[in-house]
């Protein structure tokens, strides 16, 4: 087997069924995280927000992200160490929430700053960015994420192999599913606390 950092093509049949969350659907479901961006990372500053900002040890690691997002992200890690256990056991996280815009955007915010999206690492080495091509044991659980409902980044325009994020479908009202977000009675519904978490 090739070496768990090696660089290989991106793999056939990813991410099939689902779309990365925009930032305008991100904004109407959980509000705005803060009132300005820049290409830094900085805090969460919405209080209702914060309030599902938790922090938990997810399997080889801990994170700091929106609460559902983590509990999702504790079974993702279950399935990865019983199927993939050399990768469970070579990964690490380069961070999960950072309130920051999308690079090279000024406009786009980025799916972290809710704290809904994870980049990693395989001993200690993250994936290069932008060069089309991603890490041989990133590929082995991007179907375990795509089963739970979370978009690997490998397919954005400009390849990000390193990223992980809740999708459109895990998350998004009017998809209702046993494994959504919006299943949960008290968030993400327009009758929920959820709504709470809004800006005002």
């Amino acid at each position: 087997m090739p070496s768990l950092t090696k660089r290989v093509a991106i793999p056939s049949g990813i991410n099939t069924g689902l779309t990365s969350a925009s930032s305008s659907l991100m904004l109407s479901l959980l509000g705005n995280p803060r009132s300005n961006y820049s290409q830094d990372c900085q805090p969460v500053t919405n209080a209702r927000l914060k309030a599902h900002i938790k922090t938990k040890h997810v399997g080889p690691f801990r994170a700091t992200g929106f609460d559902l997002a983590l509990e999702s992200l504790i079974a993702v890690m279950a399935d990865i160490r019983a199927e993939q256990p050399s990768v469970f056991a070579a990964l690490s996280s380069a961070g999960m929430l950072c309130c920051r815009f999308k690079r090279g955007s000024s406009s786009s915010i980025s799916n972290h700053a809710w704290g809904t999206a994870i980049d990693l690492k395989l001993d200690g080495i993250l994936d290069a960015y932008g060069d089309g091509k991603v890490q041989f044991g990133l590929t082995l659980i991007a179907p375990i994420f795509n089963r739970h409902k979370w978009f690997w980044g490998a397919t954005f325009p400009k390849e990000d192999g390193m990223h992980f994020e809740v999708s459109t479908e895990r998350c998004a009202p009017g998809r209702p599913r046993a494994n959504s977000f919006r299943a949960v009675p008290r968030l993400m519904m327009p009758t929920s606390c959820w709504a709470n978490a809004r800006s005002a």
